[in-house]
């Protein structure tokens, strides 16, 4: 994710969104030959934290975000300074034998937090996701008929990767794809198309 201020200063959204539905670049124990540092672009704890998520929620809102298990505590530092309050969280069984210095990681966790008042639509929807693995790093396309299933829109896709398949009111951004929304601060390669500037 490439987050370097560039001087850019976009305006920020008038919409504000329901569902936050984010998957962070986290840089923690992501170096190696098979980690995420391979892939994308990382950020760091603090860069992901003073991202103004406050401004994009709605006063009720859902943050879903993801960790990996070693992003666990960093996860949530980062939900209390977006304005989120933990309440819960799903694992995705991911059907794979992964990386871990003690248990071999093959699940990946599902935060569940919540600002204001924030009612579940669906109270069947069980902790555990049986979804088959993705190409390094990306979510199940299946997450986002779950999501709107149990949570009520408008939402927003953060980090996203590509577009979600759906008719719901669903916006994106991110640095692989043209973005929807522009944030302060963290710029990505839509934003100068959206402008006509060119990237420096």
């Amino acid at each position: 994710m490439n987050t370097n201020d560039t001087g850019h200063e976009p305006t920020k959204p008038s919409k504000k969104f329901a569902v936050c539905y984010a998957d962070p670049p986290w840089d923690i124990q992501q170096k190696g030959a098979r980690g995420a540092a391979k892939h994308y672009d990382l950020m760091t704890l603090e860069r992901i934290k003073n991202m103004p998520v406050v401004d994009l929620a709605d006063d009720n809102a859902t943050l879903l975000l993801w960790v990996t298990n070693a992003a666990l505590p960093a996860g949530l530092e980062v939900m209390k300074a977006w304005g989120f309050e933990y309440k819960t969280n799903a694992a995705w069984d991911k059907y794979y034998m992964g990386l871990g210095q003690f248990f071999r990681g093959s699940h990946e966790l599902l935060l569940h937090g919540v600002r204001g008042k924030a009612p579940f639509k669906f109270h069947g929807q069980r902790s555990t996701l049986h979804f088959p693995r993705q190409q390094h790093s990306r979510k199940p396309q299946e997450m986002i008929p779950l999501i709107e299933r149990v949570l009520d829109g408008p939402y927003l896709e953060l980090f996203a990767r590509e577009r979600p398949n759906s008719h719901g009111d669903w916006s994106v951004w991110g640095n692989e794809i043209e973005s929807d929304i522009t944030i302060p601060g963290y710029p990505v390669p839509s934003d100068f198309t959206h402008t006509g500037e060119q990237e420096r």
